[in-house]
């Protein structure tokens, strides 16, 4: 019985120190992933309870009082700079995403859902020499894509950058020891996550060990995560919550690649000078839209945002959003209980800003919308929608 016990007390001390491990910030998700439900996004959420040590647990098992109190590893200072060194010699900025608390990206923040971003801004301007931030790829790359894995896919695309999806380890193991680099996504098999999270490998130091960028910034003070950051992790440490990486190659950076730019949205330009919406009233629109349109490209939601901002301007649905939204037999989607539990995000903001400022996509005077022609004046289709003029 004293065994059985026992066995019970240490199962019991392995569940604390499971709840206090980091939880990633989302991920995304993928058909062809072990680990996911498509369309899923993950968010943050920290451990609230204080750990304790569990009665009658081996005196050598060190838990923290409190969240955050983590035993200091040794401090080597040079010993850990000669271990940083990685064989491609490329210079990684290390970002991490509580930087960025209030910077939309997909269906939260940077900071809860921005890995994928993080990581990215990392390894293109290792890559590239060029200093884009997290802020500005989420703004490039968050709304236009239903996942983290879309739009980090988007985004190497779109800036340029040489590389190749990895099925397996194997392969990014052989691509770090012939001097590459790489994005690898991980689950709670690891411990760098409960969940899913992306992480940089910068490559392999002169000990033969993985030199990691992490854009979670409390891994770094994590016992037992600290002195692999300073002098490189075991491959075991990172295969073991392998699901999915891309492989970058240095050597295949095109001499002339040129710095990924789009213009930002000019407040001061619109078609629409009399609309001044409110916070409550963006809200608002932003649900319609996400009701509306939300499988739909940005360029597709856009477009029905026009449709609102339309009428709005025109003289025969009333001159607030409310009135226009809340028309009789106009937006069904309204009346419906996904209205009432609409979750907009990133896209839906995005898209009113680019219909108050443009570049704009529909005339003034498209005033409707369906998935079928709504009468016989046809402007034209986006995606799923077919968008028509006032009939006469």
């Amino acid at each position: 019985m004293k065994f059985m016990g026992r066995i019970l007390i240490l199962a019991a001390a392995a569940v604390v120190i499971a709840a206090q491990a980091p939880v990633c910030y989302g991920a995304g998700t993928e058909e062809t992933l072990p680990h996911y439900t498509a369309g899923e996004e993950i968010r943050e959420t920290e451990p609230t309870a204080e750990p304790t040590i569990p009665e009658g647990t081996a005196e050598d098992c060190y838990i923290p009082e409190q969240v955050g109190q983590w035993p200091e590893a040794t401090d080597h200072a040079q010993e850990y700079e000669a271990d940083s060194v990685v064989s491609n010699d490329l210079n990684f900025p290390l970002y991490f995403q509580t930087d960025y608390p209030d910077q939309r990206y997909g269906s939260g923040t940077i900071k809860s859902n921005g890995c994928s971003a993080v990581s990215l801004a990392m390894m293109a301007n290792a890559l590239t020499g060029f200093d884009y931030t997290p802020e500005e790829l989420a703004e490039y790359f968050g709304g236009r894509a239903h996942n983290n894995i879309a739009r980090l896919e988007l985004g190497i695309q779109e800036l340029g950058l040489p590389a190749q999806k990895a099925e397996t380890w194997p392969e990014v193991w052989d691509a770090l020891k012939a001097g590459k680099t790489a994005i690898v996504l991980v689950h709670s098999g690891c411990s760098f996550t409960v969940s899913q999270h992306f992480l940089v490998l910068k490559g392999l130091n002169a000990q033969g060990k993985i030199m990691v960028n992490d854009s979670r910034e409390p891994n770094y003070k994590r016992w037992d995560l600290k002195e692999g950051f300073a002098r490189g992790f075991e491959p075991w440490q990172i295969v073991r919550g392998w699901d999915g990486g891309w492989i970058f190659d240095p050597a295949q950076v095109p001499e002339d690649i040129t710095r990924y730019w789009e213009p930002p949205i000019d407040p001061s330009q619109t078609r629409y000078p009399d609309i001044q919406l409110t916070q409550e009233e963006e809200d608002l629109l932003a649900k319609v839209i996400w009701v509306e349109a939300r499988g739909e490209s940005l360029e597709g939601q856009q477009a029905v945002a026009e449709v609102v901002l339309n009428r709005m301007v025109s003289e025969k649905f009333g001159g607030s959003l409310r009135s226009v939204v809340y028309a009789a037999d106009q937006f069904h989607g309204v009346s419906s209980s996904q209205f009432r539990q609409a979750d907009p995000g990133q896209a839906q903001y995005q898209a009113i800003a680019r219909a108050l400022h443009g570049p704009n996509i529909l005339p003034l005077d498209v005033l409707y919308f369906g998935r079928s022609p709504r009468n016989r004046n046809t402007w034209g289709s986006i995606g799923g929608h077919v968008f028509c003029y006032e009939s006469e």
